[in-house]
């Protein structure tokens, strides 16, 4: 039986149409697929590199770059790109600008510019940062030739992005949070201020997102907040969420998975796992109590982010904890370790074998050998310092360390031994350019 002709279609169309639906002709979208598979050079220029040790990265790319070459290439890609820095050179610091975009031709349009470490010190009373420079092979605190930059309120708290490109200031006598950017000397221009929830003594930045966190001392809260990308603070939607009585400081793991907040009035630790964005959630056990009247001052993870450390001023220790596999602290056996008088600031090595603590009431640093994540007191225990020393900064490549003296307006300055020990420079100590140093960076 034959089709009606209204109804007949003739084969070799009903093909044409079949294989037309079934997407086998050309889409309005194939020239976009097609760029998005355009391979294309990447690379561009570097200034002031001259040490080795500097890989950049490009998702899995990466490349080793050369001490004093101007130029790099990451080989051919496709699609967009995102130039960071793997791993950064010895005793430099650097950081990249264009780093990222979308292209299908040849990209040498990215910089990457190092500089040498570089210290800053909040002075609290004199309302200041201090800008110094580190002596390359010498690790000498030298004055920048603008010594101190004016913060407007009593700044007590700094943090510095790991590029080493941006350093953000909180005060003690105000809520203004402020941001500057770091030039290729090291110095430092203001780019604006904010205002955070309450004063405070912490920042923290964490290792991998944009995200920067407050501890809102007089508010029982621990600030977050979104960094654009001019580096300004922008809070989250969720501004806050709830902390302990007094929070003195705030610390991120490394790997970026879980903050920790101590508590100095309420003599306990609060615990957040950290979201894909940032934000903090309490951990099921949110709070760990410490015992009453320890007013712990200061928190330090390891690298591994394995173990954490709790300065303990109100009674001479250091509380240290595993960190389980669900962020939870777990006290260690012994769970606590001595140390001198009113203890105040910490810090480990980037190899995180040692570990140094201020006692401000023996104006000492002691130090400590860390095995297994547990702190063991050196066979020289404790060196000297100037007077009523605050916080310990130890530079990014492990060679030297310093202490900030709040009661005599100065910075001590060390070397430190193959066995971790502190060693006096040729300068001991040199001022700190203003009253009352408490809180130093250096990167």
């Amino acid at each position: 039986m034959s089709l009606p002709r209204s109804t007949w279609i003739a084969p070799t169309l009903l093909a044409c149409l079949t294989l037309s639906a079934c997407g086998g002709g050309s889409s309005g979208n194939s020239s976009d697929a097609a760029a998005a598979t355009v391979s294309y050079t990447l690379g561009g220029s570097v200034s002031g590199l001259t040490s080795s040790g500097l890989i950049l990265s490009n998702g899995s790319q990466t490349t080793s770059v050369a001490a004093n070459a101007t130029t790099f290439s990451l080989g051919s890609t496709t699609g967009s790109y995102d130039v960071t820095i793997a791993s950064q050179p010895d005793g430099q610091t650097c950081a990249v600008s264009q780093g990222s975009g979308t292209s299908s031709t040849a990209v040498q349009s990215v910089q990457v510019t190092c500089r040498g470490y570089v210290a800053y010190v909040a002075n609290t009373n004199s309302s200041t940062i201090a800008q110094f420079t580190l002596g390359s092979g010498t690790g000498l605190l030298t004055a920048q030739s603008t010594a101190t930059v004016s913060v407007g309120h009593q700044p007590s708290a700094l943090a510095i992005t790991s590029d080493g490109a941006a350093l953000y200031a909180a005060c003690d006598d105000d809520r203004a949070m402020n941001t500057y950017s770091v030039g290729s000397t090291g110095l430092l221009t203001l780019l604006g201020s904010v205002n955070g929830t309450t004063a405070g003594y912490s920042l923290a930045l964490h290792p991998s997102l944009q995200v920067l966190y407050a501890a809102d001392f007089g508010g029982g809260t621990v600030s977050q907040y979104t960094l654009g990308s001019d580096r300004l603070p922008t809070a989250m939607s969720l501004r806050s969420v709830t902390a302990g009585l007094n929070p003195r400081a705030v610390a991120i793991t490394p790997n970026g998975q879980y903050a920790y907040v101590i508590n100095d009035a309420g003599d306990s630790i609060t615990q957040y796992q950290v979201g894909s964005t940032g934000a903090l959630t309490a951990l099921s056990t949110a709070t760990v109590p410490l015992t009453a009247n320890d007013s712990p001052k200061a928190i330090v993870i390891d690298s591994s982010s394995t173990h954490a450390y709790v300065v303990l001023g109100g009674s001479n220790k250091i509380a240290q904890f595993f960190i389980g596999s669900t962020g939870a602290l777990v006290a260690m056996s012994p769970a606590s370790v001595s140390t001198g008088t009113s203890p105040a600031g910490i810090a480990i090595s980037p190899n995180g074998v040692y570990a140094y603590v201020t006692n401000q009431g023996d104006d000492t640093v002691g130090q400590y050998q860390i095995a297994s994540g547990r702190l063991t007191a050196m066979a020289t225990a404790t060196v000297a310092t100037g007077d009523a020393p605050h916080s310990v900064a130890v530079s990014p490549d492990g060679r030297y360390a310093y202490v900030t003296n709040s009661a005599d307006a100065t910075v001590s300055q060390y070397a430190i031994g193959s066995g971790g020990s502190l060693q006096a420079l040729s300068t001991a100590t040199i001022g700190s350019g203003g009253m009352k140093p408490t809180a130093i960076v250096v990167r």
